[in-house]
């Protein structure tokens, strides 16, 4: 079994100071980074229909490939890197992955640094079942 961190990435500016702090702790144990991106699932028939459903697919795995690669530059090859898509809601999904794939720990940094903590952050600290460590600003 692999040991991973779990490093949930949304392109924002905080995620890279998640990443630089998880990629230390992977250094030392020798673990693996796992980067994860939640694109929102778009069920209205609306944007369906204005954009199309195909349209809606491709904008987002190309954003959440544009997403993990800037991640995966951030590391650098100082570890070793799996990168992930996930759709549906950020929170849910985190917890879900990080069950499914036997993650040791899960870092994040709150996107919002008025807010002590964002509501993502928030409820994966509600459900995760492993360890999660928030960076703070």
């Amino acid at each position: 079994m692999q040991n991973i961190y779990l490093v949930p990435v949304d392109g924002s500016e905080r995620n890279l100071v998640a990443i630089d702090h998880a990629v230390q702790s992977a250094i030392i144990t020798g673990y693996t980074i796992q980067l994860l991106n939640v694109q929102p699932k778009i069920h209205t028939q609306y944007a369906q229909s204005k954009v199309g459903k195909k349209t809606l697919e491709t904008y987002k795995k190309e954003t959440s490939s544009q997403i993990l690669k800037e991640a995966k530059k951030r590391i650098n090859g100082r570890v070793a890197v799996v990168c992930k898509t996930r759709q549906g809601i950020p929170a849910e999904e985190i917890c879900l992955e990080a069950k499914a794939e036997a993650i040791k720990g899960i870092y994040l940094a709150p996107r919002n640094r008025k807010k002590t903590l964002g509501s993502v952050t928030y409820k994966v600290l509600q459900k995760s079942t492993v360890p999660v460590t928030i960076i703070p600003d």
